[in-house]
């Protein structure tokens, strides 16, 4: 006599052995990389201390410019507040025109040489698929005394496009401010 299962009970079957299947994935070893990847070297620290950080009016190109014209103003700003809350240097502040600078003092130049930020809409609508957002940033340091370039660095950084979409964007639209924390790191971490 054979027995017929009802919905029910495919259902029950069914979601069960989704779930055995779910759990036996999941249950092994974790896969091991085939090569460790070396950490990466730390930046060399520079050849002097520096009691003062001035800033050169950061620049970008005319696309930029024109397609997110706060972005390089936000990365400054945000640079200078992170280097002044540090409590690190004698004086943070913009290189006034003209203004004179002494040995001790270190000016940052930073050109936006590329850049992308995800808008509102596409990751509302394309979430992952709109893809990451990113900023590539050419950092230079310059000795306020011998005007010579102590220090050549491109920064970049973008964001996770799944992370993005779970906090509705709000990575994509810190990007520029949190790019200017990641530049005061820097310029904290090669100071002797």
């Amino acid at each position: 006599m054979k027995r017929r299962l009802g919905m029910k009970q495919m259902f029950v079957w069914g979601t069960a052995l989704l779930m055995m299947v779910s759990l036996y994935a999941c249950g092994g070893q974790q896969a091991q990389p085939e090569e460790a990847e070396a950490p990466p070297p730390s930046a060399a620290k520079l050849s002097k201390k520096y009691a003062d950080v001035l800033c050169y009016a950061f620049e970008t190109t005319p696309e930029i410019a024109k397609d997110y014209p706060d972005a390089t103003s936000t990365l400054q700003h945000s640079l200078l507040t992170a280097l002044q809350m540090k409590n690190r240097f004698n004086k943070v502040a913009m290189l006034k025109l003209n203004e004179r600078t002494k040995g001790d003092t270190l000016l940052v130049k930073a050109k936006v040489t590329d850049l992308r930020i995800v808008s509102g809409a596409a990751r509302m609508w394309g979430g992952v698929f709109a893809g990451s957002s990113y900023i590539n940033v050419d950092l230079q340091l310059i000795d306020g005394g011998t005007k010579q370039v102590v220090r050549e660095e491109p920064l970049n950084s973008s964001n996770n496009p799944w992370a993005a979409s779970y906090a509705y964007g709000s990575t994509d639209r810190s990007l520029p401010d949190d790019m200017g924390k990641i530049v005061a790191e820097y310029i904290t971490a090669i100071m002797p």
